[in-house]
This record gives C-alpha cells, structure tokens and sequence, in this order.
C-alpha cells in the first residue's frame, strides 16, 4: 500500500480518541473545584501541548523519540526515558484490566451474583449482608475471596486460588496470572500487524464499548430513583461551602487530566505520525483530540451516577470513593442490591474493560512503532518483513510489560499496584520539563510560520513550565510533611493505626521513580557514539542534529521517487556531463538539481506531485 496514504484517518482519530475517558471509572470528582482543575487547565495547558507534539509527530512522520534522534540527538535519552515510563504504566495498569474482564465473566456465570451473597464464600464469620460496608459481600468477595490480600507486601504467598467457581476449582492452578497473560496476548494480536490493522480494531471496540456504557446509563436513569441520582451527581460536580484545601483539590483534578489526556507522553506524537502528513488534518487532530475529551471524560461518572446515588442513599453505610474500590466494590454491591440484570452488570464491565483495553494498545503501539522506527535503516539494509519485525518487537514489549506486572497477580499484589501508582508521582515533574525543551527546540527550527513559531512557542513553554511546577509543589507538600511513604487504602489497611507501607518501601518507591531516567543516559551514550562515526563537527550534529533543509535535500520522510530514471533537465549534448561521475561511473539516477528544493517556497509546502516532492525547474 503508498506510503502517502496515512495509516489512520480523521474518522479513525476521533473515534479511538474515546479511550480518553478509561480513568473515570476508578476516579470520581470530589466537587466543582475538582473538575474546574480538569477543564480549564486543559484549554489553557493542554491545548498547546497536543498541538505542538501532534503537529511534530506529523510533519515529520516520528514518533518522540524520531523526533529528537533527527533534530536533537542527544536529547533523545528523554524519549526514551517517557517510553520506559510509559511501559510502566501499562504494566501497572494490565491487571486491573485483566480484573475488570474476570468481573465481566463473574457477572453472567450464575443466577444469582456471587459477590453478592455470603453463602458462596468461605468467610461467612466475617459477612454481613446487612452490615456496615467493610463487612458488606462485595468487600469480602473482592478482598478475601478474589484478590485473596495478604497481611502485608512482603507477604507474597504466590497466586490467588479461586474457589467461587467451578472452573476454576477444576483448574488445579491460579487463574489470575492467567487472566493477565490473555490480556496481554489480545493487545499484542491488535497491535502486532502495524498501526493501520491496530487502528480499525480500535475504531471497533470504541464503539461498542460506548454503547455498552450507553446502555447501562439508560438502564438506570430509567428504573432508579432519580433524586438520590441527581444528589449524587451535585455532590460530586456542585460547589461545597467546605471544599477544603483548596490547592488539594485542584492538584487532583490536575492529576486525573495529566494521566487520561496525553499531553506529556510519547502518545501523542505517534498518534500525529499515523495521521499522515496532511498540513488540513495536522490542524485538525488537535482540535478533534480535546473535543472528544471533554464530550466523553464524565461519561463513565455519568452511566454510575444512579447506581452509586441510590447505594450512598439506601442507609447501607457507604461513603463516596474515588478509587479502585468505586468500580470492584460499589458497583457490584449496587448491582446485589438493587436486583440489576446480569445482563447489565455483563455490559458495564465489558464497557471498562474494553475501554482500558484501547489504552493497552495505544500505549503499547507507541512504544512498538518508536523501537520499530530506530531499526528502519537496519531493516531496510537486510530487506526485513517490517510487518515481521513489528510483530516479534511487540511480542517482546509484551513479555518485558507481563513480567513486571505478574507480581501484582500475587496475593500481596494490591501493594505492589499502590506501590507504582504512587511512585508515578513523584518525579513527573522532571519529566514533563526535559520532553517540553526537547519539544521546543524542534518545534522552532521547523519551517511553520513565524507569528504562529512565536505564538504557539511562547504558550507551549508556558504550559510546560506551569504543569511541571503544580507536580514539583505537589512534591514539595510530600516532602515538607513527610508523606512520601506510600499510603495504604481501605482494600490494604489491616488496622487502623497502619496507614503507610514501611519506611524501606519508601526508598524502593522513588527507585521506581526513577527508573525511567535510565534511558536519558542509554540516549546520550547511543547519541555520542553515532556522532563519533563522523569526525568532522561532532559537538554541531550531537547537539544540533539536522536542519530542515538539509532533511528537505535528503528527502527524509518524503515519498521516494519513481523506478523508472527522472526526465533530464539538461540537453542531450550534456548527458556525458551528468551521466559519468568523476570516476567515470554510469549513473543514470544523479540528476542532483532536479531534487533541488529551492529556498523560495513558502513554509510547509504540499508536495507538487504525490510521488515527488522536489521542485523541478
């Protein structure tokens, strides 16, 4: 297939952009100031972040790492650290995807709900169907019967064995490691066979994953009570006499937009290269990007909005969470209480876990097509299946990304989950300001317009510069009440008193944080030793990288010209000047001033045919 053609379209975009909202099904807003610090400093913040890094990815075809390997080599290293990162999100995030599709199954395995009656567990002394909401089955059921949670972290105790089904008492061995290593094998059969296979498999399950969600809204906005739905929804959206500290809450809401929105990931600039190069859809995807944002980031609120209210109203002693607990405990026992069909339980969780499942694959995707793009010369030197190629790198980002996650499968895996969520914190300051300076310098050395170089420059290095100084002050509170330690949560807590891992665990938390740093040295290495394979100015092509129109003569990223030998431009009585070489060689491709891209055409200049972009005088 023509390598002009992209390998999304517009359609494509937009859709699969609905994998925006995956988060809010495990985050609620906690009031009008909370989601105030999700909307506005995405227009203010994350509109010049996304413009500058899907415009980038797109002009020049690269992903993050392309990007600073051609115009700022030894920058690259921060390309690679925000993939390291990235992987680690991924590993982290896979088991609660793989949670989520167990639940789906557990939903429609039986007639009645097993989470919801204290008969089908072995904790029976501990259950109360009527009692408070740490002793209510849901909570037994997710902590005790399913996750199976250990005293403490350093109490693995190998794999949870399920006994609430028959399958899985007939299997003879811990289903969960099982489950996740499903989830991964899916995500790299979507992901395997390129981007334009991965896109309309996406393009698929968005779809179907809304309607699900759809449908499970309808369903309650229709059969429950509607004013304990609209309490509900004032609570988590209104304005509170009592919002508390103030900064708190805005760091929040600035948390759950930095980790739904992909404003400082590798994300963005290779969801701008599978766009194509179109100057109309590189101004666009932008646009469409935040739009879908703001459309669908509540909808998961939205569709458990009456189930929740109506759970927080039925005097059952439940308190609103904005964690993990919201969608593996509230929402199954909303389900028992309320006598839901099994059917929609089926379709709510099915809903979240296809929508995780497209962060799985857009995020894997990314990291597949960087490493793929850095072996592009290699592969074309040895006449390599790229399709073969990427399929095996992804097997193996599969691999790497399921064994740092399987220890989460164990019975101590939920401290492992609080352990990396939290360590993600820490240092993502530092790594939003070095991808934002890398940004910046290859963004103004392009051949963009000036006011609009200016401009967008100017409000990009604002962003980065605000966004990076909410996470360090974010720090700073850490530090300055000594509360870096990991924080236990309800699912975890053993005794009251114990609220935070031991101190030990702290030190392993910020090794974790800065784990991904690792890749700015294995960047700078890599970027030195290429630049001493030229002896002559080293320090200009380390440092500087190409300028445009050294790229522009190379025909870097543009369409290569056709077999057969270009028209000459010369008289026939000059073929024996342009055909031999000093040597006297015979070469009838050298025509060098017929792919001579002159310095009098305008900025961004389309190509004046599809199969050549040079300009023939």
């Amino acid at each position: 297939m023509s390598l002009d053609i992209p390998s999304w379209n517009i359609v494509e975009f937009v859709v699969i952009c609905f994998y925006s909202c995956y988060l809010s099904f495990i985050y609620a807003p906690e009031g009008g100031l909370t989601v105030v610090a999700v909307y506005v400093p995405l227009v203010l913040l994350g509109v010049p972040a996304v413009f500058v890094q899907l415009k980038l990815g797109g002009y020049l075809q690269r992903g993050l790492v392309g990007v600073f390997s051609l115009f700022f080599p030894f920058w690259k290293g921060v390309g690679i650290a925000a993939l390291f990162d990235l992987l680690l999100q991924l590993s982290t995030l896979a088991p609660l995807v793989a949670q989520l599709g167990t639940y789906a199954f557990i939903a429609i395995s039986k007639e009645d709900y097993i989470w919801g009656n204290c008969e089908n567990m072995n904790y029976q002394e501990t259950c109360d169907p009527q009692g408070v909401s740490m002793s209510r089955p849901a909570n037994i059921f997710y902590k005790q019967a399913f996750l199976q949670v250990s005293s403490d972290i350093q109490n693995i105790n190998g794999f949870p064995q399920w006994q609430f089904t028959d399958l899985a008492r007939k299997a003879g061995i811990s289903l969960m490691p099982v489950t996740l290593a499903i989830v991964w094998v899916l995500v790299t059969l979507f992901v395997g066979f390129g981007a334009r296979v991965c896109g309309w498999i996406l393009f698929l399950l968005a779809p179907a994953a809304l309607s699900c969600l759809l449908t499970v809204l309808g369903y309650g906005y229709h059969h429950l009570n509607n004013t304990h739905t609209v309490d509900y929804l004032k609570t988590l959206y209104m304005f509170h006499e009592s919002e508390g500290d103030v900064l708190e809450k805005w760091l929040k809401g600035f948390k759950l937009l930095i980790y739904t929105f992909p404003m400082w990931t590798p994300i963005c600039c290779t969801m701008g290269k599978f766009c194509g190069k179109s100057q109309r859809i590189r101004n666009m995807t932008w646009i469409a990007l935040v739009a879908i944002f703001v459309l669908v980031s509540q909808l998961p609120n939205l569709a458990m909005a009456p189930y929740l209210g109506n759970l927080l109203n039925s005097g059952q002693h439940f308190s609103i969470a904005s964690d993990i607990s919201r969608i593996m405990i509230q929402m199954p026992e909303a389900f028992t209480t309320f006598k839901i069909p099994h059917a929609y339980g089926f379709v709510f969780y099915l809903s979240a876990f296809l929508l995780t499942l497209m962060f799985l694959c857009i995020g894997t995707l990314t990291i597949v097509d960087n490493i793929v793009e850095s072996l592009r010369h290699w592969i074309d030197k040895h006449t390599c299946s790229k399709i073969a190629v990427h399929l095996l790198i992804t097997f193996l980002v599969m691999l790497v990304a399921m064994g740092l996650g399987i220890i989460q499968t164990t019975k101590a895996g939920h401290y492992y989950y609080l352990l990396f969520t939290q360590s993600f914190d820490k240092l993502r300051f530092l790594i939003i300001i070095l991808i934002a300076f890398g940004l910046m310098i290859v963004y103004v050395k392009q051949n963009f317009g000036l006011i609009e170089r200016i401009v967008m420059g100017f409000w990009f290095t604002i962003s980065a510069l605000i966004s990076s100084g909410l996470w360090l002050y974010h720090l700073y509170i850490q530090l300055d009440f000594h509360s870096t330690n990991i924080q236990l949560d309800d699912i975890t807590k053993s005794k009251e008193e114990l609220n935070y891992l031991p101190q030990e665990w702290t030190w392993v938390s910020w090794a974790i944080a800065g784990f991904p740093f690792i890749g700015i040295l294995l960047g700078a290495i890599h970027a030195c030793f290429s630049a001493c394979k030229d002896s002559s100015q080293k320090c200009r092509k380390l440092c500087c990288g190409m300028t445009e129109r050294i790229r522009e003569q190379n025909g870097d990223d543009f369409s290569p010209p056709p077999l057969h030998p270009s028209e000459p431009s010369a008289p026939p009585y000059m073929y024996s000047y342009i055909d031999r070489s000093m040597n006297g060689t015979h070469r009838h491709e050298d025509y060098d001033l017929d792919h001579y891209k002159l310095d009098y055409d305008p900025p961004e200049t389309e190509p004046l045919t599809r199969n050549n972009r040079s300009t023939r005088i």
